[in-house]
């Protein structure tokens, strides 16, 4: 198992890199699971100026890769379960693929007025990737009739 410490000690700080700590997590033992990071997200630990939602992406695919057969193993110990060795792997493929996309995002454009007397219009942005676990940060808007 890896651990914080155990990374601390075996790595200098000036080489905590993207892709010496991925080569440092220890592979899953693929037995059943089928979760692949997509082609065009490969390079990524390599990448020398990755695009912020290109590495949020890269890291959902790899934690999928990595956990995907623990969960499946996990569904086998639900009390009651009854479901077949594929109806699991199905049963955590669909979660997974629920949880990637992404439920509501918001987008807001401001105009600001530099010191210097320049505009810029500045733009921000609010995701909830999944609301399968309710409630999500901020709480679920209410309509209010009149």
């Amino acid at each position: 198992m890896l651990n914080l410490k155990s990374l601390s000690k075996a790595l200098k700080p000036s080489s905590l890199e993207l892709g010496t700590l991925l080569k440092l997590a220890p592979a899953s033992s693929r037995t059943y699971a089928d979760h692949v990071i997509p082609d065009r997200l490969k390079d990524m630990p390599t990448h020398p100026s990755p695009r912020f939602f290109d590495m949020v992406e890269y890291f959902f695919h790899r934690s999928c890769v990595l956990v995907e057969d623990k969960l499946v193993e996990d569904l086998a110990k639900v009390k009651g379960s009854r479901l077949t060795q594929d109806q699991r792997r199905a049963k955590v493929k669909g979660i997974l693929t629920l949880m990637e996309q992404c439920d509501h995002i918001i987008e807001v454009a401001f105009p600001i007025r530099r010191d210097n007397g320049e505009y810029q219009i500045v733009t921000g942005y609010r995701a909830q990737h999944s609301t399968h676990r309710t409630p999500c940060k901020g709480g679920k808007g209410q309509t209010h009739s009149l």
